[in-house]
């Protein structure tokens, strides 16, 4: 296990060659038929090493936790110290702990860490304050500062100053709104205007060339008809199974469409492609949704306006649950991840558009994509913890809408 992780710690997943018994067995210099008296295949070596990776996380987080600080701002610079020591150290190992593209018994390992570590939160931060501190506060509050901490580690290795910031400054204001805790007066002036370098954080201007997974259209009506037949049956399936659904396969959904398998391929270049294709559709109906929210807000102040978009993103994540599961989907094929990269960014553009509306100054992009990163994780959670959106977590959601107006106001984001 221990080669395995110098392995994955070595370098990247961009520049890593895939894993393979064979090459953890030469690492580890012992044959690959010993690996089988402890592992069955890759994937549980993988999941062995996530595994103490948190551990080790959990553990250091609990030992600082569990020394007496004087403050709950206090308490904060030890955790964030914490991480930021602890992702800068071991770069692929902390890439495993991000991963969007690990394998479901890697995720499931996460989802139970990130638990775990709202639990070790509560019990440092009750002490500072008698109001109620629910789990749920916590892991909402984990899921926040837990895709902040994976942008920041994107665009630095050391962790991007600019949104270690925001982690903070998200933090303060979560912990005082939901569970009453103080924090001193912080330098705003730090924060403003922050250089826009980053290009993982940052939207091009005016993208207007085909994207990669955008083929050119049928010339003739039948064969656009026959392309639609089949995006409407790929779209069926995985709203009914999900993405990774039995029959998410290029034989069952020509069988879906009328058609035979061979005759997809006019169309779509592989599965991956039709998949790709069906996130492409899915997106385009949001933003159909968002442009009626707009029409129907003009004239509105920012929390009607606000109050309207949630209530459809409610019902438009609700509706078609197996296609939402393929946005928010972390085991998704390069392409597919490409896309929902692609239109993280368009939300973040169409944030900011909307925001000068509301606030004297709309603020920089960079602020906006965070917003909608955050704001991303937080739906999925809501829709993991129930079918039809939890009501705490999307109610946090509108919450931080809110407040970043609040902060656009001040000067603060």
């Amino acid at each position: 296990m221990r080669a395995t992780a110098l392995l994955i710690d070595s370098a990247p997943s961009s520049g890593r060659r895939p894993l393979t018994l064979r090459g953890i067995a030469e690492a580890a210099d012992v044959p690959v038929a010993s690996i089988y008296h402890y592992f069955p295949d890759v994937d549980s070596i993988v999941a062995a090493v996530a595994t103490q990776y948190g551990n080790e996380l959990s553990s250091a987080v609990e030992t600082g936790v569990s020394r007496p600080t004087e403050s709950p701002s206090a308490l904060l610079d030890t955790i964030f110290t914490i991480y930021r020591e602890f992702f800068a150290a071991r770069p692929g190992l902390r890439e495993l702990w991000f991963d969007r593209k690990a394998s479901e018994k890697v995720v499931e390992i996460h989802r139970y860490f990130r638990a775990g570590l709202a639990e070790i939160l509560r019990s440092g931060m009750h002490v500072y304050s008698t109001e109620p501190h629910d789990l749920l506060a916590y892991q909402t509050w984990i899921e926040i500062t837990g895709i902040l901490w994976e942008l920041a580690f994107q665009s630095d290795p050391e962790g991007d100053p600019r949104v270690v910031a925001e982690i903070r400054e998200v933090s303060e204001r979560f912990l005082r709104r939901r569970l009453g805790l103080e924090f001193p007066p912080t330098d705003r002036e730090g924060r403003k205007d922050h250089d826009q370098s980053g290009a993982s954080l940052s939207a091009p201007a005016g993208e207007s060339a085909p994207h990669a997974w955008e083929l050119p259209l049928p010339p003739q009506a039948r064969g656009r008809k026959n392309r639609a037949q089949i995006l409407s049956a790929a779209s069926a399936i995985i709203d009914s199974q999900g993405p990774h659904g039995p029959d998410v396969n290029v034989r069952a959904i020509a069988s879906a469409a009328g058609t035979s398998p061979g005759s997809m391929y006019r169309y779509f270049e592989d599965l991956d492609s039709l998949v790709a294709a069906v996130a492409d559709t899915y997106m385009h109906d949001l933003l159909a949704v968002l442009d009626e929210v707009e029409a129907a807000s003009e004239g509105q102040d920012f929390a009607a306006f606000n109050k309207r978009k949630m209530v459809a993103y409610q019902a438009f994540f609700a509706r078609r649950p197996g296609l939402r599961e393929l946005w928010f989907d972390r085991r998704a094929s390069e392409k597919v991840q490409e896309i929902h990269a692609h239109y993280r960014r368009v939300l973040a553009e169409r944030n900011h558009q909307a925001m000068s509306r509301y606030a004297p100054r709309p603020g920089e992009l960079f602020g906006h994509t965070l917003h909608i990163e955050v704001t991303g994780a937080l739906w999925d959670l809501a829709f993991t913890l129930d079918p039809e959106g939890h009501p705490y977590v999307i109610d946090e959601i509108e919450e931080l809408g809110i407040d970043f107006v609040r902060r656009l106001r001040e000067g603060s984001s």
